[in-house]
């Protein structure tokens, strides 16, 4: 199963992934940037989340059904939401030994299996890529981890590098986790790294630190099957349009 995500969209965190049956868990929020200190919370079901943060004296939360590709904006104060509605996701295009495929999820990619090879200690699948991005057909070679299903290398026909390694076990927050150094290069620059904290358990990053300072973490995680109703919107909230929603800020 390929590694689970975690990220922001507008201030609120989200885990989406590839993983089909996700562990269940709720979690305190935590991130430091140029706006300072910001605290949350996270719920995490079966192929739903549910993101609660305070942005500018602002409560919102966000709802998101992986599974048929919807997302819910919640905002309390106004008893009022919107939603929004993906694309039909791409074809599944893992292998038929299970294997991660890295173009899986990627519309109009195209992966061709080059056999396995070690990085820095770790067995590794080696994928020849070609995709996409803004009409320009772009081409790379990846390695993922066989053990874990996370890219170890990464390396583009532009020069870009991307390489992780793992620096060891640690506990963190009471959890047994792994530390990863990931690095970036561009040809004839300079090198970039950040560390992620990944907990095995989860198949997630709980933590991040970013050159600039930046972190995120998930704290307090509790891990157990999460109420139905937090994925669901409160009666009597209305459904607005985002024009709505900005004239009544």
């Amino acid at each position: 199963m390929y590694r689970m995500l975690l990220f922001l969209v507008a201030g609120l965190w989200v885990v989406t992934g590839w993983t089909a049956e996700a562990i269940q868990f709720s979690a305190d929020t935590y991130q430091k940037g140029p706006r300072g200190e910001e605290f949350g919370r996270i719920y995490v079901g079966k192929n739903q989340t549910r993101s609660e943060m305070t942005q500018n004296d602002r409560k919102l939360t966000l709802i998101v059904d992986t599974k048929n590709q919807v997302s819910l904006l919640i905002d309390p104060a106004n008893r009022s939401y919107m939603e929004q509605r993906g694309r039909t996701p791409a074809p599944d295009s893992g292998t038929s030994e299970g294997e991660v495929n890295p173009c899986r999820g990627i519309q109009g990619a195209q992966c061709k299996r080059l056999g396995e090879e070690k990085v820095a200690g770790r067995l590794a699948v080696k994928w020849d890529m070609t995709s996409q991005q803004q009409g320009e057909t772009i081409q790379s070679t990846i390695w993922i981890d066989t053990e874990r299903d996370t890219i170890l290398r990464q390396t583009t026909g532009t020069g870009r590098i991307m390489e992780i390694e793992m620096v060891g076990p640690e506990k963190l927050g009471g959890r047994s986790v792994e530390k990863w150094k990931v690095s970036f290069s561009q040809s004839g620059g300079s090198v970039q790294e950040f560390y992620r904290w990944y907990d095995p358990q989860l198949n997630l990053d709980i933590r991040e630190e970013l050159p600039s300072g930046y972190i995120r973490e998930l704290r307090n995680i509790k891990v157990g099957e999460q109420d139905p109703g937090l994925f669901r919107v409160s009666a009597g909230f209305k459904l607005v349009t985002p024009q709505q929603q900005q004239q009544k800020r």
